[in-house]
């Protein structure tokens, strides 16, 4: 990246890119500095529930030109997976160790009875587990956060307390981009901290992604003339909703959407495709059997559901705004010649809203804090005091080519965009269609990288992949596995063996190819009885070591009863020879 004027930082563009718009230790051992002269900066950019198509160079029609300049310089992943929700994905990338061992079972607002006193299910990062900030400010590294935590409340659980020397935290899951507003009953005010302390007031102007960005800058600038190496963890609230963006923002992209999901899913599969990003025998996954078709949406319906996906673009275009001035004061400052960075995303879109609930039931506690703290209003979307989720529909397409969305095992859910970029631009504009990775690789890819020892980890470092010794760091005979609110999924080469409960499954495995069936269209579990059972073997082998109760209580119950009914035969699109009459403004069946 060239040397510009630091006084034209906050200004200057940048350009578009040229390319498409385990080792299980039971124990944790300390960690230990070794001799690594030239050991290199890290910078962890993590955006909240975007989706794998949202970004110009993953396929998308969003304007991203510095996340895509960051991907022509880099090298782009397509087989990136996370986890299926935020703290247990923000435990393993801390850990670099399974989310069941380090107290992230399961999220804690939503822990069953039945794990609730269990270990690895406390509903923070528990202290048996060192952090990435811990061990390498133990090596000698400066550590730097800001944004969302999720992963404790309690003084020896918030990030001044893990390891990070200087931090500006959102402690809680979400709430409000311009306010203390929290985003449920639960936790109608929100937390924050800094330097360990916990706030009483919001700097002046606040809104969360320009304050994130702002405060790492900060810190950084303060500590210029230290020569040690540091970590930058720079983790966004945005996209997640709700869907807020400041003025002069909201109506960049009028019009931009009217054609609907059904058309634009298949224009950025068509991109993925050209760019040879996704295999040519590639099919959408099958739209969800409660999301109409958009020529089926009636009426005012379709310009309300178009100006839900118009705010979100803006959003995520704020996101890439913001990075791009962090990324260009690192750059006018010298401290990105020997900088790793990453991006990627904390889990798949979220296509739940919880509006229409609420309405149907006004006087509950649910209602009522929406009502006493949101403007939901078509004419408050986006705005500081409006709340806007944008739903399935549109979850959908964030996610193109795959199946489900935030929650779900199925690749919508898990697998997120990843753009490494290293010192040099080596290998610019790569893309990486062969390695399958996972967020617990990236601590222990530091810790190599920086010379610390940590044989408890277990995920498996890139190191080797970076260097350009290899193309991926798994063999075909390598299994990632996960579980999430009782569904299970066992990857291992090509092939992925998922458990989905109902509704959004079947309660039993299916099979899927990979290679040339990303959008798990085709299930394969009959023809391939043989590889399903290893698979499913192997996912029990991951259970029994890393101690995962399936919950006997989850989100999903309930749901069959309060969704339309699966239709008998499931295709690609909506089942013809049905008529059906939609709420546009909700996405509620009328």
């Amino acid at each position: 990246m060239p040397k510009t004027n630091p006084i034209k930082r906050r200004i200057r563009p940048l350009l578009a890119a040229t390319a498409l718009a385990g080792c299980l230790g039971l124990s944790p051992a300390p960690a230990q500095a070794q001799e690594a002269p030239d050991r290199p900066n890290f910078v962890i950019i993590v955006a909240d529930d975007l989706g794998f198509s949202d970004l110009g160079s993953y396929g998308g029609e969003i304007h991203t030109p510095n996340l895509d300049r960051l991907a022509a310089e880099g090298v782009r992943y397509t087989n990136f997976y996370v986890g299926a929700s935020c703290s247990p994905t923000r435990s393993m990338l801390m850990t670099g160790r399974d989310n069941h061992r380090v107290g992230m079972g399961n999220m804690y607002e939503m822990t069953a009875p039945n794990q609730l006193t269990e270990p690895g299910y406390e509903g923070v990062l528990n202290l048996d587990s060192p952090t990435f900030a811990e061990r390498l400010k133990g090596a000698g590294y400066r550590t730097y956060m800001t944004g969302k935590w999720h992963l404790g409340h309690d003084p020896d659980h918030i990030p001044h307390a893990r390891g990070f020397d200087r931090d500006f935290s959102l402690i809680n899951a979400a709430g409000s981009h311009f306010k203390w507003t929290g985003s449920k009953i639960e936790n109608e005010k929100s937390e924050f901290t800094k330097d360990g302390e916990y706030l009483t007031k919001l700097p002046k102007n606040y809104y969360s992604t320009r304050t994130f960005t702002e405060q790492m800058i900060d810190f950084l600038e303060e500590d210029e003339g230290d020569e040690r190496p540091f970590v930058a963890y720079l983790a966004y609230q945005a996209p997640h909703d709700p869907l807020q963006v400041p003025d002069g923002w909201r109506n960049k992209y009028k019009g931009k959407f009217d054609a609907g999901w059904d058309e634009l899913r298949e224009e950025r599969l068509a991109r993925l495709k050209a760019a040879g990003m996704m295999p040519e025998t590639t099919e959408n996954g099958a739209r969800l059997w409660y999301v109409p078709g958009y020529d089926d949406v009636v009426g005012a319906g379709q310009v309300q559901q178009a100006r839900k996906m118009e705010i979100y673009a803006s959003v995520v275009e704020y996101v890439d705004f913001q990075v791009g001035e962090f990324l260009n004061y690192l750059e006018d400052s010298g401290q990105l010649e020997n900088t790793i960075v990453l991006f990627f995303s904390d889990n798949g879109p979220e296509g739940a809203d919880p509006i229409p609930g609420a309405k149907r039931q006004p006087g509950l506690a649910a209602s009522m804090f929406f009502a006493n703290n949101y403007d939901t209003r078509i004419e408050a979307w986006g705005r500081k005091y409006g709340f806007l989720a944008y739903g399935p529909s549109w979850a959908q397409v964030s996610a193109t080519p795959f199946s489900g969305y935030k929650g779900s095992l199925y690749e919508g859910g898990v697998r997120s965009p990843l753009i490494v970029w290293q010192p040099g631009k080596k290998d610019a504009g790569a893309i990486n269609t062969d390695a399958i990775m996972h967020v617990m690789d990236i601590a222990p890819t530091m810790m190599d990288l920086a010379g610390v020892d940590a044989p408890d980890m277990q995920g498996t470092s890139w190191a080797p992949v970076l260097r350009g010794e290899s193309s991926s760091p798994r063999t075909d005979d390598d299994v990632i596995a996960m579980q999430f609110f009782g569904a299970r999924m066992a990857r291992s080469g090509p092939w992925k063996a998922v458990w989905m409960p109902k509704p959004y499954g079947f309660d039993r495995w299916e099979l899927f190819n990979l290679d040339d069936d990303p959008g798990e269209t085709r299930d394969l579990a009959e023809a391939h009885p043989d590889i399903l059972q290893k698979l499913s073997a192997a996912w029990d082998a991951y259970a029994e070591t890393n101690n995962v109760i399936l919950p006997d209580r989850t989100p999903y119950d309930g749901l069959e009863e309060r969704l339309p009914p699966r239709p008998p035969v499931v295709s690609p699109g909506w089942p013809r020879g049905q008529e059906h009459n939609w709420d546009g403004g909700l996405g509620e069946k009328e």
